[in-house]
């Protein structure tokens, strides 16, 4: 059994790396208009999760094929993403902000990974809000090849602690909801 944890954990970080060729290629073409607030926010606090992590000896693949990916496109949403900050974004940072402020105040690495990936499911929201609106604006084969890999990190979780397991859990939330509006919405709700 921990053969196939450590082949899925390797699996889930590969498959998520993968991922940000397509959708960083879609955003140098203009195809894709990734939300800044998201992407600033998950490239923060992927870093953060990172750290917890590290402390508490449970990282995983995924979580490290996130952290390049994330601060790449992040860079780039800044260049090429929606233009100006809506009341959402502002309201995503303010929450991401309050998060780590919250970790650095109990200064518990498990209580700050569980803060930081429920802001970072927060900060989904200016991104799921793009893609119910303009889902061509949004790659589908970068987010199912993300989702893919969170079955594969799922599947690595040693031990179901937070420490082990949020991570995966919170990126599974939001990888299924992105697939779920890039794959189910634009075919069930007609123009």
């Amino acid at each position: 059994m921990a053969a196939i944890k450590t082949a899925s954990t390797a699996l889930a970080g590969i498959l998520f790396l993968i991922a940000f060729v397509p959708y960083i290629r879609a955003i140098t073409k203009k195809e894709t208009k990734p939300a800044k607030a998201s992407w600033l926010i998950w490239a923060t606090l992927d870093s953060i999760t990172f750290a917890g992590m590290l402390v508490k000896h449970t990282l995983n693949g995924q979580v490290l094929g996130a952290i390049a990916g994330a601060w790449t496109v992040a860079i780039l949403a800044l260049k090429y993403g929606k233009p100006g900050w809506s009341k959402l974004d502002k309201f995503c940072l303010s929450g991401a902000v309050l998060g780590i402020m919250l970790w650095q105040l109990s200064g518990d690495a498990t209580f700050g990974m569980a803060t930081s990936l429920s802001v970072l499911i927060l900060a989904a929201f200016p991104t799921f809000k793009n893609a119910w609106k303009n889902p061509k604006e949004e790659n589908r084969l970068a987010w199912t090849l993300y989702w893919l890999s969170c079955i594969f990190a799922m599947i690595a979780i040693p031990k179901w602690t937070i420490a082990d397991a949020a991570q995966p859990i919170a990126f599974t939330f939001i990888e299924t909801v992105m697939v779920c509006i890039l794959w189910i919405k634009p075919r069930s709700i007609k123009p």
